[in-house]
């Protein structure tokens, strides 16, 4: 069976980890019996071809180049008319020439592409969806609830928060260049939506799901993220350290541990306070710097590195006030042996047992103070836990994740 798998980054350009699920799903099922996996991404910069763990990856050519480590491009890149109609074209010659069986688009902007690409290619197309931009591309509407915003409540509510909470500038010249960017992130929100029903679509929680369901979507199975795990968690040297890693938003909850930073300085005077990734809330946390050295701002990491900081750190935290589709940050986090304080927004319960691997807070300042200075307490039973469940928690988020694929491909080609 050969599988293509769409994507906007693959590895080496793994802005987030969307790409590193998809790469390890993609080795996981290269290692298996009668399984070719492709690889059809844009090249920002590197060989246009290789097999890399038995993976075949293509490169099409693309203007922009990049560097390793460099964040994601602005979504314009890949919602324009000449995006759609040079992915497509490419997706139909590599598809003709490799003779694919089924199309698996993991890149939700590649969507309208593989779609128009099959028309005349008739594959079995199967999408996994890792977000909710095909619902809302602000989403802020679905922090309260789980039905999308109607086009008045997208102006006067979602693109106001942005405008407001997003933008440092407030020049009028930005905010009419962001309504356009807004008009222009409606519509393709509206395309991506129309487009993406009626065809099989994977979604990473049952929260996720839910949302999905509500806004209309039908044909929907629920697989969580793959994760590559080692034969058993690092023992490694742990220091007082607790770890946020994400972008640097409201919505992953930075604003909220933000809130609450000056009281665990004073709980918890010998820990180190480290912040991976980017955002704009990066200046927020640099001011803080300045007022007490305990916290560290690593900016992006390398996914290796971000893995040993995990290994190396008594607590990870994913304080999200956004329905979370999966929380891969925990689920790295347990592989390295490391506990986890969530909370209870969107997937992230589904992953943790609470009070065994970590804990599962409400999203508020109280809750996460109290949460988290349980964890630091509990810390070494926490992790006996994580290594005695460690086969368990590899096995859920391992192989029964390639499993669950493999099933889907061979309904999809019955």
């Amino acid at each position: 069976m050969k599988i293509a798998f769409v994507i906007e980054y693959f590895s080496p350009f793994a802005p987030g980890g969307a790409e590193w699920s998809t790469y390890y799903l993609a080795k996981d099922l290269a290692k298996k019996k009668n399984m070719e996996i492709f690889v059809l991404t844009p090249n920002y910069g590197v060989k246009k071809h290789e097999i890399m763990d038995r993976i075949n990856v293509y490169r099409f050519p693309f203007y922009k180049k990049l560097k390793k480590n460099s964040p994601a491009l602005t979504s314009f890149y890949y919602t324009n008319p000449i995006w759609f109609l040079w992915t497509a074209y490419q997706i139909f010659n590599f598809v003709k020439k490799n003779n694919i069986d089924i199309l698996h688009v993991h890149g939700k902007f590649s969507i309208p592409s593989a779609r128009l690409a099959n028309l005349f290619l008739r594959k079995k197309i199967l999408v996994t969806i890792r977000d909710y931009q095909v619902i809302c591309n602000y989403g802020f509407c679905l922090f309260k609830k789980d039905k999308a915003c109607g086009l008045p409540e997208y102006f006067f509510s979602d693109f106001r928060h942005y405008i407001k909470n997003y933008l440092s500038s407030k020049n009028p010249l930005l905010i009419l260049l962001n309504l356009v960017f807004a008009l222009n992130g409606r519509l393709t929100t509206l395309v991506l939506k129309k487009i993406t029903q009626g065809i099989k679509v994977v979604v990473l929680s049952y929260a996720q799901k839910n949302i999905f369901l509500k806004n209309g979507f039908k044909n929907l199975e629920v697989i969580g993220n793959s994760i590559e795990f080692p034969q058993r968690p690092p023992s490694l040297s742990v220091k007082n350290r607790l770890v946020f890693a994400g972008r640097l938003t409201y919505g992953k909850g930075v604003g909220l541990l933000i809130e609450i930073m000056p009281q665990l300085f004073k709980s918890l005077p010998d820990f180190e306070f480290a912040f991976a990734g980017e955002g704009f809330l990066k200046e927020k946390l640099q001011k803080l710097y300045k007022l007490k050295k305990q916290l560290k701002i690593l900016g992006q990491l390398d996914h290796k590195s971000l893995l040993n900081l995990y290994a190396t750190s008594k607590l990870v935290v994913v304080p999200s006030v956004w329905p979370e589709p999966f929380g891969r940050v925990a689920i790295e986090s347990l592989s390295q042996g490391t506990p986890v304080v969530v909370t209870n927004k969107g997937g992230l319960p589904e992953i943790i047992k609470d009070g065994k691997w970590g804990y599962v807070v409400r999203p508020t300042q109280n809750d996460l103070l109290f949460g988290i200075e349980k964890a630091i307490i509990n810390s070494e039973i926490l992790q006996k836990n994580i290594r005695g469940d460690f086969n368990v928690i590899k096995k859920r988020f391992g192989q029964d994740i390639t499993n669950s694929y493999i099933r889907i491909y061979k309904d999809l080609v019955r």
